[in-house]
């Protein structure tokens, strides 16, 4: 029966109000003619994350619809733009005619483009080889990805040893800096598996498809777009076109613990660091998500109430608002600060050096050099040890 209600909804209108019947039992969905039965009830969870769903996730120009005022913002925001394919100009004209030698190595690499290619070769290595995706948004860097079948038949890759960086430089790829391959394969990247190369592409993509332990890359929607994040788009377009009240998953809905980890998906969340966390770790402001949530700000965020009586909430939508591009003004982030800092009966402690018309980050969130072209922010809030002997008691 649903088989054949879903070949011929389209063709027949009095379908409609048996499928309106049904979405309270479930929903029938077509996407680019492939059929899937999907159950919604009105106590279901959200669905896995699109990028794993056997269904194509809903088409953007959907979602233009109603919030082209969101997406249209969204489109110049990093997070848009982190997956690219390599023939694309603004790609190339980072790569092709250029060449790079890495200090450590002395491998010689040099960079040319062929078509809709782009190639890598090298003397310490015999075969050129072909870079068919680039990661990053070149926000923070654009790194190759240099995929191929293993002899398992599955799709495997090799993390290009050599990236982009926005100072218009080639450099060594973050975490690569004390790679000494000087010849052979291995002085091209570090490999990655077929389920290591999978998850690279799932945190870079809103959709990829997988059949058989090979990548389908025509299928590929590159990009984080909105159904990435709602979990429920599917279930929220069906129920605007049949006229019923609609829904979509807000991270406002969401714990605070439970917010930050959606992010910490792609962004790593604290329970995979493989062991115990401390400032210590050099590592560690790479991984926003994984800092923030060892700061006391999240962790006493319910001791401090707001104007309403209300307990604050901490999360990383405080100071990104995901849908648009993240201010460079130090003054919209430290207001964030000053919402819960200021003396008062169940507030957070004013600063005791600085009054509040001055910049809180460097002192509590300081950017820190992660290689010789990146530095990221230290979500780790907290009063530094080099601070310590300032602050008053």
């Amino acid at each position: 029966m649903f088989k054949l209600l879903a070949g011929h909804a389209r063709q027949l209108p009095q379908l409609r109000v048996v499928l309106l019947l049904m979405v309270l039992l479930g929903t029938v969905v077509v996407w680019g003619g492939r059929t899937q039965l999907t159950v919604v009830t009105a106590k279901s969870a959200p669905s896995p994350s699109a990028v794993s769903s056997p269904v194509l996730p809903v088409p953007e120009h959907r979602c233009v619809e109603c919030h082209s005022d969101i997406t249209d913002t969204f489109r110049s925001v990093p997070h848009a733009r982190t997956l690219a394919r390599a023939a694309q100009d603004d790609v190339l004209d980072g790569f092709s005619g250029q060449s790079f030698l890495n200090p450590l190595s002395k491998v010689d690499f040099h960079y040319r483009h062929q078509g809709d290619r782009l190639l890598v070769s090298t003397p310490a290595y015999a075969r050129e080889m072909t870079v068919a995706w680039v990661f990053g948004s070149g926000t923070h860097a654009r790194t190759p990805l240099i995929t191929y079948i293993d002899s398992e038949g599955k799709t495997s890759s090799i993390e290009h040893s050599v990236s982009w960086y926005p100072d218009s430089q080639l450099g060594v790829t973050l975490g690569m800096e004390t790679l000494e391959e000087s010849n052979g394969v291995l002085c091209l990247g570090v490999p990655r598996t077929p389920a290591e190369t999978v998850n690279c592409f799932g945190c870079h993509c809103t959709h990829i498809a997988v059949a058989d332990g090979q990548i389908l890359f025509d299928e590929i929607l590159p990009g984080v777009g909105c159904a990435r994040c709602h979990w429920n788009t599917t279930r929220h377009v069906q129920e605007m076109d049949l006229g019923l009240p609609a829904t979509i998953e807000r991270f406002k809905e969401l714990t605070p613990q439970e917010s930050i980890d959606r992010c910490g998906e792609c962004h790593r969340r604290a329970s995979e660091m493989g062991g115990e966390i401390t400032t210590d770790d050099k590592t560690l402001p790479r991984f926003a998500s994984v800092g923030l949530v060892q700061s006391a700000c999240f962790k006493r965020q319910s001791d401090v109430l707001r104007a309403d009586g209300e307990p604050m909430r901490l999360d990383c939508t405080n100071c990104h608002n995901p849908h648009q591009p993240t201010s460079q003004d130090w003054r919209v982030h430290t207001s964030v600060c000053l919402n819960c800092h200021d003396n008062g009966e169940k507030r957070a402690r004013d600063c005791t050096i600085a009054t509040r018309d001055q910049n809180c980050l460097p002192c509590h969130m300081p950017k820190l050099p992660a290689n010789e072209h990146l530095s990221f922010t230290d979500h780790w809030i907290r009063v530094r040890e080099e601070k310590k002997n300032d602050v008053l008691p």
